[in-house]
């Protein structure tokens, strides 16, 4: 009996201890604004076009007071400074507030991803979340990538070459968005970005999801990429970076040296570092190959097993799956095929093999170039969807008849119904500028 009393009495005591302990000041900020993350961190200070932000998250189920609420970072010149205050007001559940160092935007600072920081969420007293650098993600940023938190406000980040600056933090999905593409060159990203983007924002509604962008937009057109590419992110679209993979300068490259009977390996060097690029330095979500192939007379290439025409052109095809699949953020790869079958021999493009490592292929049976008939159309692409080993096959249709006028979109929707009966599970309009372009949400869709 006294045992007993003794271990009451105990118990009695402990529990008041720890009932009267005074709370830590981040124990304090932690449960003022419980479920509050810093989310997504872009910082980009090092770069003279790219802002800095930050993206913070309500993971709780209730609203959450931001009264008193502010980011302080320490770096090399500051030493915990508040670089942002929160407005008067409240965070939704689920709700995510932007911060960034654009004029007028709140953050008083860039954040430099090259050098150490520490970047906390909370008050002079006391922090709800905080992100060291140095523990947590110690390599530099992608050009226009952030640290991410994923899946999504979890414990986990990552490193990403993309952003989500606004929307929830995923990997890309390509299998996710409507399957309807566009080729569009680098000229072209000055008329989609006029007037606050108005025809990219009408692409969207109209229910295009892929932009097949020139990769000579990336190189010789960066300050105008940068802002193209974010504002596409913003609205929602996908782009991939398009590149010549045997085309140089206006003329044909192919990787096989016909008088040496060797393998190029700048070519295949020069593919890869321009797949880099893209990727790394504009955060595209994914890589199209175009000119994948010989001009004409392929077979006049093969002299042995390792130096042909069509491994030439399987190792292209595989280099550019490893380097997207080296980053495993869902970048996804793609390639265009000219429409004849069985032409191993003129081009070097055989689908069941480069279908083993391409995620797309995309043959460019053309009616207007080739005078198909819808019966051709469809025999066309069924051709290469019964050839493609493990790949999709997207429909590349024209845009424009054999006079280069531009079609209305009555007619290309009729054209896009013809390829719709075959077999393909996607369409690429080739290209912008030309003609009118329909509305397409609603092809994929399948009736009882």
């Amino acid at each position: 009996m006294k045992n007993c009393k003794y271990i009451l009495v105990l118990a009695a005591a402990l529990l008041c201890v720890f009932s009267c302990r005074k709370l830590t000041p981040d124990e304090i900020v932690s449960k003022t604004y419980a479920g509050l993350v810093i989310n997504e961190i872009a910082a980009h200070d090092e770069l003279a076009d790219i802002d800095s932000w930050v993206e913070i998250l309500n993971t709780s189920t209730a609203d959450v007071s931001l009264e008193g609420l502010g980011l302080y970072l320490k770096d090399e010149y500051l030493n915990d400074k508040c670089v942002w205050s929160a407005a008067p007001g409240a965070l939704a559940a689920g709700e995510r507030l932007v911060v960034t160092s654009a004029t007028g935007q709140g953050l008083s600072t860039g954040i430099i991803s090259n050098a150490e920081f520490v970047l906390r969420l909370g008050t002079k007293d006391g922090s709800v979340d905080k992100f060291v650098r140095s523990e947590i993600m110690p390599e530099p940023q992608y050009n226009r990538g952030s640290y991410q938190r994923i899946p999504d406000g979890g414990d986990t980040w990552r490193n990403m070459t993309y952003s989500t600056k606004g929307r929830p933090n995923e990997i890309f999905d390509w299998k996710e968005p409507l399957p309807n593409a566009i080729w569009m060159w680098s000229s072209h990203m000055e008329p989609m970005m006029a007037n606050d983007a108005e025809i990219m924002k009408e692409y969207w509604r109209l229910g295009y999801r892929h932009l097949l962008l020139n990769s000579a937009a990336f190189t010789n057109r960066p300050h105008e990429a940068v802002p193209f590419m974010e504002k596409a992110e913003e609205i929602g679209f996908a782009v991939h970076g398009w590149i010549q993979a045997f085309y140089k300068g206006g003329t044909w490259n192919v990787p096989i040296d016909k008088e040496k009977k060797t393998i190029k390996e700048e070519v295949f060097a020069d593919m890869r570092e321009l797949g880099r690029l893209c990727i790394e330095e504009f955060g595209v979500k994914g890589l199209h190959l175009d000119y994948i192939r010989w001009p004409s007379k392929a077979s006049q290439y093969n002299f042995t097993k390792e130096v042909n025409s069509v491994a030439a052109v399987n190792r292209a095809c595989r280099e550019t799956r490893e380097l997207c699949d080296k980053y495993d953020e869902g970048l996804v790869t793609s390639a265009a095929l000219m429409p004849e079958p069985n032409t191993t021999n003129t081009y070097a493009q055989d689908p069941s093999q480069m279908g083993k490592y391409i995620h797309i292929l995309m043959p460019m049976c053309y009616r207007y170039s080739y005078g198909y008939s819808d019966t051709g159309l469809v025999n066309c692409m069924n051709w290469f969807c019964n050839n493609s080993a493990n790949a999709e096959v997207w429909s590349g249709l024209q845009t424009y008849d054999k006079s280069t006028t531009g079609l209305s979109a009555d007619a290309i929707y009729t054209d896009i119904m013809a390829y719709r009966q075959s077999k393909a599970t996607g369409i690429v309009l080739f290209r912008f500028g030309l003609g009118t372009f329909p509305d397409v949400n609603d092809i994929w869709k399948t009736t009882d």
